[in-house]
């Protein structure tokens, strides 16, 4: 009965943790970042058909290229744009750190990159983004995080 007891204490305690697709693909990749993607307040834009891609194209200022996103095939990967919001100078931006599937929720690590206080920088307000291809298999919670970056959360 003791016994019992551990193992069932043991495989309740267990996470599932991955770090790879089951075909051994990764779960994210960067595609590309802009200094100007338009989005003037941090958050996130989620991405799963050509309609949703379509729409980047309204954002106010953007400058990202629709037609190497349209090169995705969203059928096997869904885009999730990551903004830090309006800046006041160049300088700025973000990088996928990493990705891991942990108890259902798709973790997604950046790096958030500002210029050094001394730094020489334009003179122009931005709106830096990263634009990351991700699996959208096997994860029911979407959480983007990082040093400089509140921690965002969507349901898929």
């Amino acid at each position: 009965m003791t016994v019992l007891a551990l193992a069932i204490t043991l495989v309740a305690g267990c996470s599932v943790n991955r770090s790879a697709t089951a075909s051994g693909a990764p779960l994210a990749r960067q595609v590309t970042e802009s200094d100007h993607c338009g989005l003037t307040a941090p958050g996130l834009v989620y991405i799963s058909n050509a309609s949703e891609l379509d729409r980047l194209r309204r954002l106010p200022s953007g400058n990202l290229s629709i037609n190497q996103l349209r090169a995705i095939d969203l059928e096997r990967e869904h885009l999730v744009l990551v903004g830090l919001g309006q800046k006041p100078t160049g300088g700025y931006g973000l990088t996928l750190r990493s990705a891991e599937i942990v108890d259902g929720v798709l973790e997604l690590t950046l790096n958030a990159r500002k210029p050094p206080q001394d730094a020489m920088v334009t003179q122009v307000l931005t709106t830096p983004c990263a634009v990351i291809a991700i699996t959208p298999e096997d994860w029911k919670q979407l959480r983007v995080s990082g040093e400089g970056l509140d921690t965002i959360t969507r349901q898929q």
